[in-house]
Parts: C-alpha cells; structure tokens; sequence
C-alpha cells in the first residue's frame, strides 16, 4: 500500500466530516411535541430556530419518515418545549433512535390551554401552526406561526455541543410566569 491508499482508506466519508463539523455549533435543545393516536409525543431537536418576531414564526427540521414529523404533517401542528438544564435525561428520551417518544409522565399536569403537550419545567413553550412544509433530502422542514408562547423565569437552557449536552450557569427558575397569546 501506498501512503495515498493508506490516507484514503482512513479518510471519512464527507457526510462524517459534515457531522462533525457542525457537532461545534452549539445549539439549544428542545423537544418537538405533537399528539399521535391522541397521546403526546416529543422528539429532540436542535435544528430549530426563530425565522421572524413580525409574525411570530420558527422554523423545525424532522427527519421525513419520523413519526411526528408524520403526525406534524397530518395535523399542521406542533409544539416546542426549550429544555432547561435540568432536563438532559428528557432531552436523551426524545434522542433515542427507534424508540417510542410518548411523554405522558412528563407533559405540564396543569392545562395552560396549550394546543400541544408542553413539557413539564421547560424553560418556554409555543404552539405553533405550521404555514410550509418544505421536503430536502432526507428532512422536512416545517415552518410555522407562534399562536401561544409561555416562558418561565430564570434557569439555564440546555445546550448541545461537541456530541454532549452542557449548560450554562444562572439561577434556578422562580414561580414568575407569562403567557402570550399571539394570533
């Protein structure tokens, strides 16, 4: 062998080197909550983000053949519940491949009226209408209007970085609360 075979045979694939490129941008982590069979269901997400404040709209990439990206497509609702620093182990259910996402044991006791199951003790909450579903490769990725948002005061968001989760340090949330309803 060569030293150019060599280097060649060790080489990653481009879709490694892309994966690990982007595994050093850190994003916020939440989890994606739909309704299937009418029990809720959350996948983790980073590929999320805010497109506009006027109106209030984000934009989701789910892998298409997901089962809430089905269910998401189906009904043209979904919500996102931004996880707290406290919540690595919910974040880490709703990463697990092939496994069942139902969130009955950690969905909000209380009905604040949400259109979609919020998580319990997440730092924010929004219920959104989806307004495009846009089909690339692999991934649908869903843009949708803000109809409600909920936040909770204090606490550290949960971040994705490096292939781990991390957190920053601020104080824990308080009972100070707000709700908007924005359509």
């Amino acid at each position: 062998m060569t030293p150019a075979s060599i280097a060649a045979t060790h080489a990653p694939e481009p879709a490694a080197e892309f994966a690990d490129a982007m595994s050093m941008l850190a994003s916020g982590v939440v989890l994606v909550t739909c309704r299937i069979d009418g029990r809720p269901w959350g996948m983790t997400v980073t590929a999320f983000t805010s497109v506009s404040a006027t109106p209030p709209t984000v934009l989701v990439s789910l892998r298409s053949d997901s089962p809430g990206a089905r269910a998401i497509a189906a009904t043209g609702v979904f919500g996102v519940s931004i996880l707290s620093r406290n919540q690595t182990e919910i974040a880490e259910y709703g990463a697990a491949p092939g496994a069942p996402k139902f969130l009955e044991e950690l969905v909000e006791p209380r009905d604040r009226g949400s259109a979609s199951p919020s998580v319990a003790q997440a730092l924010a909450h929004l219920d959104c209408d989806v307004v495009r579903a846009i089909n690339e490769a692999d991934h649908t990725v869903f843009l949708a209007r803000v109809q409600t948002a909920y936040r909770r005061w204090g606490g550290a968001p949960l971040i994705y970085h490096a292939r781990g989760y991390r957190s920053f340090l601020s104080p824990e949330p308080n009972e100070r609360n707000l709700r908007w309803v924005l359509s």
